[in-house]
């Protein structure tokens, strides 16, 4: 039978908290399952049941009520402990970062003027590279953390916190499609049908939100692909096609008429964009980073 650990009681206050076993799953950034799991274990051990269910919500036995109150206070003053052992302000060492191009382009250089005004003994080893890439070395532990459009992760090893979403627009230039104010003189599927049209790597989340566009329309058409987003936008702004962009890396463009959004296109879905890190990392340097990000992201 698995001992009792700190993760076992942590989960119980947060069920307790936040009343069903999902919603502590996404507290916690793990699944429903791995809860469950975790649950059987504690109550397993123990000899008695902590939960009875009630429809979907879980509320606690006597047993479980009792247990509660008591380990609360417990838990907080670990936390409290932790937290006064870990000064950030003080923390040495390599942070190895993985960023995507978006992030880099944008808001990304503030970020690390601040990070080094808050903890001047930090070195960063930088690599900026494509989300599923950046995800693999940080699951294989050759990165910290991670500032990315990141597939969810729901492994129980990571935490994953949002830090911005992103819009993404169809565009092009206006050699290309014309103008008419700040839109392209012709219909947006005109120019998917007689321009050639570019996306960003397949593992981007721009191209299956632009493929998924082609097909609903019906569009038989071919997508050129591109692997760099700098390389992308100069192409689209050279008027060698049209395509898909995340809005603020083109807004300078979009204002100074280099290009200019396709007249009528749809909504595209926004790009959530989060912080990812390993649950073994130094909690309180990598949290102290992530506000941080969070503080100077410039997106929405």
């Amino acid at each position: 039978m698995p001992k009792i650990n700190i993760v076992h009681l942590q989960t119980l206050c947060n069920i307790a908290q936040l009343g069903s076993f999902q919603a502590a799953a996404d507290h916690m950034y793990t699944t429903q399952p791995t809860i469950s799991v975790r649950m059987r274990e504690l109550e397993g051990r123990l000899g008695f049941p902590v939960f009875h269910k009630r429809g979907r919500k879980m509320d606690l036995t006597t047993q479980g009520r009792e247990l509660v109150q008591q380990i609360k206070p417990l838990l907080a003053a670990i936390d409290d402990v932790i937290y006064s052992l870990d000064d950030a302000t003080h923390a040495s060492g390599l942070i190895c970062l993985g960023i995507a191009s978006l992030v880099g382009q944008t808001w990304f250089p503030d970020f690390i003027a601040a990070a080094r005004a808050a903890m001047p003994q930090l070195s960063f080893e930088v690599e900026v590279g494509q989300t599923s890439l950046s995800v693999s070395k940080l699951e294989a532990g050759h990165l910290d953390l991670v500032f990315m459009a990141t597939p969810s992760l729901t492994s129980d090893r990571f935490h994953v916190e949002p830090i911005g979403i992103v819009d993404v627009v169809l565009v092009g230039a206006p050699a290309l499609v014309g103008q008419v104010g700040e839109h392209s003189g012709e219909h947006w599927l005109e120019s998917l049908r007689s321009r050639p049209v570019w996306s960003l790597s397949k593992e981007s989340p721009l191209y299956p939100a632009l493929m998924k566009v082609i097909k609903d329309h019906n569009l038989r058409i071919k997508v050129d692909i591109c692997g760099n987003i700098l390389t992308l936008k100069q192409l689209l702004c050279s008027g060698t096609g049209v395509g898909l962009m995340s809005y603020p890396l083109i807004k300078s463009e979009l204002e100074r008429g280099e290009l200019v959004l396709l007249k009528d296109a749809p909504a595209f879905p926004r790009i959530s964009f989060n912080a990812a890190w390993g649950m073994d990392q130094s909690q309180t340097v990598i949290r102290k980073l992530v506000n941080i990000a969070r503080n100077v992201s410039t997106f929405n």
